[in-house]
């Protein structure tokens, strides 16, 4: 079917029933009031804007916590000192762990060393 040029083609195509979305009034008064709603409070707000009428916004400065220094620091100090004697005790600990390894070595040696001696005498 060829449909040609010009006026022809118009006219062969303005036959065709072509629907993209079905009509349908309810649905089309929704979209036309949503959109004429939108439009006249977006035109309130640039009037208001450029009026000047809206407020100024005013941030309000944070509350600072008003400690003193001198308590900070003596917070600080007393931090510091109960991490000192933190890594002394962790210190500590590490060698009482490698002498605790020590001795579990020198054990497990001479269980070996009677073992063997055992399996020696008892074949």
């Amino acid at each position: 079917m060829s449909i040609g040029f010009g006026r022809s083609a118009t006219h062969d195509l303005s036959r065709v029933g072509l629907v993209l979305l079905p009509s349908s009034a309810g649905r089309q008064w929704l979209v036309r009031s949503v959109l004429l709603v939108g439009a006249f409070s977006a035109g309130a707000g640039v009037g208001y804007t450029f009026r000047g009428e809206l407020p100024p916004v005013v941030l309000q400065p944070l509350a600072a916590p008003r400690l003193e220094l001198a308590s900070l620091q003596q917070q600080l100090e007393q931090t510091r000192a109960a991490l000192r004697l933190a890594d002394a005790h962790g210190d500590g600990l590490e060698q009482q762990i490698d002498a605790l390894n020590h001795r579990l070595r020198e054990s497990t040696d001479q269980l070996t060393f009677f073992r063997k001696a055992r399996e020696g005498r008892h074949p």
